[in-house]
């Protein structure tokens, strides 16, 4: 019995079906990848939304975001419900199988249950990692396991995913970071500025765009502020790179203290 289907196609079959216990580091594999795709696809877009509404709508950041927090949570417990494999478990060949007949996928509220712990993953990881039986407490309390669906090291799958997960979460971080950015009131203040210049217009005409992710740093401490972007402008004409840099003093709004640009 050497991969997926075959383990799939064999659930209704009579006899029990004996498959290998997966190792702790592949099980750890597996949860990383798993991990890296629910935070870019689900944890990254709610904080995202946080950002873009925190400002001009706080009241409805707060009371939405915990909502989409409780839905990444739920992805989590439920992500093993397909055959008993998570994304990163096929990847990696691996399936979520009953202690007392590795032939059958357990039920939905034992996936379920197996994955409840993920609130307290550090102790999850520490039981697997140093406990006598090598199986996490989800399992343990669900009567659950992971096994190997083929006995392949699925090298070449471990490399590609790798790839992937760090290029999905690399995005997702340009992404929050390029919303922190601009909905802060000081980015703001700098597009306004930028916006009644004579001098930018003059070289790029009608403002159409900025670049997406402007290069720069923010600073907040105890109600002071300091910012320094360097903004890409679009126009109808020409493009302009613009340097600014504002200041924010104790219960004051950003103040320009450094303006210039260039073609």
């Amino acid at each position: 019995m050497d991969n997926f289907d075959d383990i799939v196609r064999n659930n209704d079959g009579a006899s029990q079906v004996e498959l290998e216990l997966a190792g702790t580091g592949i099980r750890i594999g597996a949860f990383i990848i798993d991990h890296i795709i629910i935070v870019a696809f689900f944890v990254c877009p709610s904080i995202i939304f946080m950002f873009n509404h925190i400002q001009s709508d706080p009241a409805k950041a707060w009371s939405i975001f915990p909502v989409l927090m409780l839905m990444s949570f739920l992805v989590y417990f439920l992500k093993d419900i397909i055959n008993g494999a998570s994304l990163g478990k096929r990847v990696l060949g691996l399936t979520v199988r009953s202690n007392l007949d590795t032939s059958k996928v357990p039920s939905v509220p034992r996936l379920f249950l197996r994955n409840i712990l993920t609130f307290v993953w550090p102790i999850e990881f520490l039981v697997l990692v140093c406990g006598a039986k090598k199986t996490k407490l989800g399992d343990q309390i669900a009567g659950t396991n992971v096994y190997r669906v083929s006995k392949k090291f699925p090298i070449a799958n471990i490399i590609v995913s790798a790839i992937l997960a760090m290029a999905i979460l690399a995005t997702s971080l340009f992404f929050i970071i390029s919303s922190i950015f601009k909905n802060d009131d000081s980015y703001k203040m700098a597009v306004s500025y930028i916006e009644a210049s004579p001098e930018v217009t003059d070289i790029v005409g009608n403002i159409e765009g900025y670049g997406y992710m402007p290069n720069g740093s923010l600073n907040y401490s105890g109600g002071y502020g300091q910012a320094f972007y360097s903004i890409k402008v679009i126009g109808s004409k020409n493009t302009a790179h613009v340097q600014i840099e504002l200041e924010k003093k104790l219960n004051k709004d950003w103040e320009i203290v450094y303006f210039d640009y260039s073609k």
